[in-house]
């Protein structure tokens, strides 16, 4: 049985060698974490991907990726799996893919080498199980079109737009949930080391706008981060991050966040990645 799974290993490696590539990469993070007034305790964390790609004879590419993550936190849904295929055509990716304005808006910045509960996120709509998410760039510009079911069995819909250059880039998203709408405006320019970003998000359901703000300074090794965001129920959050790069994908990085009318939380540990 041995030799018949060598064999078939050896066969899968072989064969179209030159046209497909396997990789393999990993990211592991530990150190010491307290969230909002909480004992400090030990953290640590495991993540190893696999990535296949491969073209076809017309020049279509082609690949999928798969995460699996050791750290007492579930995985997302479809076990953290996309399936794409790319060309001039633009990118067409399912499976455990985020929507439209998620993957091109984003966020501002956040702080510590856990993300401390990633307080400067203004949430996008949808718990999308498995879903669809096409994009396509043309020199500065970026478009992306989103379609999944949430977890409402509705069907959600998003599309963005982003206009991007070396010295600043502002993106547009709009998302449709079948039960709510939400659009959201992200805005950053660098100038000297220092960037900044802004964002603003309009949901249907809720009174209040919400918005935030990051900025980022870098200098040689040396990295320090500050937000500042206000949820739709103008609830406030803000922190204030450092981190230092070792080389040879080590980062040490630490941070102190803190919401309103909850008591601070901090961390700081090591990132490593291969």
């Amino acid at each position: 049985m041995k030799k018949i799974l060598l064999a078939t290993t050896v066969l899968a490696a072989t064969t179209g060698y030159a046209a497909a590539e396997v990789k393999t990469t990993a990211s592991v993070r530990m150190g010491v974490v307290s969230m909002a007034g909480a004992d400090a305790a030990f953290t640590s964390r495991v993540r190893i991907g696999f990535a296949a790609s491969g073209e076809s004879d017309n020049g279509l590419t082609f690949g999928a990726s798969v995460r699996n993550d050791q750290s007492g936190v579930g995985n997302t849904a479809n076990g953290d799996s996309t399936v794409f295929i790319s060309g001039a055509f633009g990118k067409l990716a399912m499976g455990d893919v985020s929507g439209a304005a998620d993957a091109i808006v984003g966020q501002v910045s956040g702080v510590g080498f856990t993300g401390l509960g990633s307080n400067n996120e203004i949430g996008y709509l949808g718990n999308t199980k498995t879903a669809a998410l096409y994009t396509y760039s043309a020199g500065a510009l970026t478009f992306g079109l989103g379609l999944g079911q949430t977890s409402t069995a509705k069907q959600e819909m998003s599309v963005a737009v982003q206009y991007s250059t070396d010295a600043y880039s502002v993106a547009l998203g709009y998302e449709d949930s079948g039960v709510a709408t939400q659009t959201s405006v992200l805005g950053s320019a660098s100038m000297s080391g220092v960037t900044v970003k802004a964002k603003v998000a309009d949901l249907s359901t809720a009174a209040n706008n919400a918005y935030a703000l990051s900025a980022d300074y870098s200098m040689s090794s040396v990295a320090m981060t500050a937000f500042y965001t206000s949820s739709f129920t103008k609830v406030g959050s803000y922190g204030l991050g450092a981190s230092y790069d070792l080389g040879g994908g080590a980062t040490v990085r630490g941070g102190v966040a803190k919401t309103e009318g909850s008591k601070a939380s901090f961390d700081l540990g090591l990132n490593m990645s291969f």
